[in-house]
């Protein structure tokens, strides 16, 4: 059983799992994503406000379910927004649970289009320190890592719940998501683990690199190998059924964006395999010892100036 279908038995929602196409594999569900007719609507009351303020507007599929929609003006915003379809059916494929976005057209314009996360709330909400989402988050640095998306905030992840009422982490918005740069804009650090990041004034991760120590290798295992066992014959023809129509170069440019994605899975799984230990091996410690150990330095620290 790989990670998706772990997923899918996780969440045992009929409801949920239909909504995220969670028992569809990537590329019959890119066939679909293309399939899918949309009907702009008048009304912006399924539109998130942080999605209106933002120039969105609200739209339904077939079934009557919510997506919001940009214009994509040109070609270049075009392959930038079907290259974020891409890393959405990326996420999909790793078993990330994430909102459905694609580049769609209705009446011959172009849009980039998200499905609306309904009955959530973000991240923010809650204590993403505590578990289960800082487990969570700290496997989805694998998948951040993958796109060099450097906007990664509490704005990008919804939480929802099943009917069980057991709460689950939606990945949104690519918007930062870079699948074209063949620079390696985010590396690890070499003494520690960590990683150095092109662009400062975002982040790759709502976690700091202490978040990551005292864990073993297994919190990342299963989507390390998630990502490692997509065939690459399949990374490249979900590359070039994404580009082409779009790009004025398809098979060019899916040859060079399915040539990143593999030199980047491979530096990742060999970065973090190299510096993460087995559990066995390693001290694991706790969210709250970690507290505990904060708060003892912060009186140790004023003490002495009472």
């Amino acid at each position: 059983m790989d990670e998706r279908e772990e997923m899918v038995a996780a969440i045992g929602d009929k409801d949920l799992i239909d909504y995220f196409y969670l028992t569809t594999k990537p590329l019959p569900l890119l066939a679909r994503l293309d399939a899918i007719r949309l009907e702009i609507t008048t009304s912006q009351d399924a539109v998130p406000f942080n999605a209106q303020v933002k120039g969105y507007i609200g739209a339904v599929d077939e079934e009557g379910h919510p997506w919001i929609l940009k214009p994509a003006l040109n070609e270049k915003e075009m392959v930038y927004h079907r290259l974020c379809g891409l890393a959405y059916l990326l996420d999909h494929a790793m078993g990330t649970l994430a909102a459905p976005t694609t580049l769609v057209k209705i009446g011959g314009k172009a849009f980039r289009a998200t499905k609306v996360v309904r009955n959530s709330i973000q991240i923010s909400s809650y204590d993403y320190l505590a578990q289960p989402f800082i487990e969570i988050l700290r496997a989805d640095l694998v998948n951040r890592w993958l796109f060099f998306d450097e906007d990664r905030n509490p704005n990008n992840y919804l939480v929802i719940h099943n009917k069980a009422q057991r709460p689950f982490v939606v990945a949104i918005d690519y918007d930062k998501a870079d699948l074209e740069s063949e620079k390696l804009k985010i590396t690890g650090n070499p003494d520690k683990f960590g990683w150095h990041r092109q662009e400062k004034t975002r982040f790759l991760t709502l976690l700091r690199p202490d978040h990551f120590e005292g864990i073993g290798i297994e919190v990342f295992d299963r989507r390390l190998r998630s990502l490692m066992e997509i065939p690459e014959d399949e990374i490249g023809e979900l590359a070039l059924r994404t580009l082409k129509g779009y790009a004025s170069d398809a098979p060019g440019l899916a040859s060079k964006v399915m040539g990143n994605i593999l030199a980047r899975r491979s530096y990742i799984d060999n970065y973090f395999r190299s510096m993460i230990k087995p559990a066995s091996e390693v001290k694991d410690l706790s969210h709250d010892s970690d507290y505990s150990m904060m708060g003892s330095s912060f009186l140790n620290m004023h003490k002495d100036k009472k």
